[in-house]
């Protein structure tokens, strides 16, 4: 099935590449079919593509890659569920085990702001936005409308949108990263003068708060965080 999809998404173009990249995972040649899948992905953004990248990078013990191209892939296709296993899956493998730092209710609005991708997000809030004009204008015109009804209609409106913008806004400030090599230091300012304070590890997962020169300034999602060699690291988007 997810075949069909990309051959459908893709269209002439990168599809010898996909093909040839297919055929070298089959037999095993990760490296090669990591090359193909990046060749097609020149030409064209795909979520699937982005998870057969992460499938080859994982087979070839590269997990810090590998979470990389799945959470591209988690971008553009939040809700596919091989997407998600296998990005779930990836991440077992990592040495740092390293809890997210979100309470319950963190965590359930950041699934929900996620459940849509970041196009079907702005429509929503498009089509959102038109509705609750047409049914405040509604509401004004006919004044037979419920008020109850009115009220929960807007505040759900107001508050996904509010809660979007809020988040985008979180986000656009913060760079998610990935490190990518086996193991770096984080260390106490942007120098390798500085003293290590922290050891991190393939496929971990960060966030850059700044950039000064070679270095970037990370924060893990508990909260603690250093200054990493930028070349250690791999951004998602």
């Amino acid at each position: 099935m997810m075949e069909l999809i990309i051959m459908a998404v893709l269209g002439f173009a990168p599809v010898d590449s996909y093909n040839r990249g297919n055929e070298l995972y089959r037999v095993g040649n990760y490296p090669a079919a990591i090359e193909a899948y990046s060749n097609a992905l020149d030409k064209v953004n795909s979520p699937y593509l982005f998870y057969n990248l992460g499938n080859a990078y994982f087979k070839s013990g590269q997990i810090g890659k590998a979470i990389v191209n799945y959470r591209r892939a988690y971008f553009l296709e939040p809700r596919d569920a091989d997407i998600n296993n296998n990005l779930v899956y990836a991440r077992n493998y990592r040495v740092d085990k390293i809890l997210t730092g979100r309470g319950p209710i963190e965590r359930y609005l950041y699934i929900l702001f996620h459940w849509f991708s970041n196009s079907e997000s702005f429509w929503f809030s498009i089509v959102s936005f038109g509705l609750l004009s047409l049914f405040i204008s509604f509401y004004i015109l006919s004044r037979k409308g419920k008020i109850l009804i009115f009220v929960f209609i807007s505040g759900f409106v107001f508050f996904y949108l509010l809660l979007s913008f809020s988040l985008w806004q979180n986000e656009k400030n913060t760079l998610p990263a990935v490190v990518v090599v086996p193991e770096v230091s984080a260390l106490s300012g942007p120098g390798d003068e500085f003293k290590q304070i922290l050891l991190l590890h393939d496929g971990t997962e960060v966030l850059i708060k700044d950039k000064r020169n070679d270095f970037v300034l990370v924060q893990l999602p508990g909260g603690a965080g250093g200054w990493l060699n930028k070349e250690a690291l791999e951004k998602i988007y």
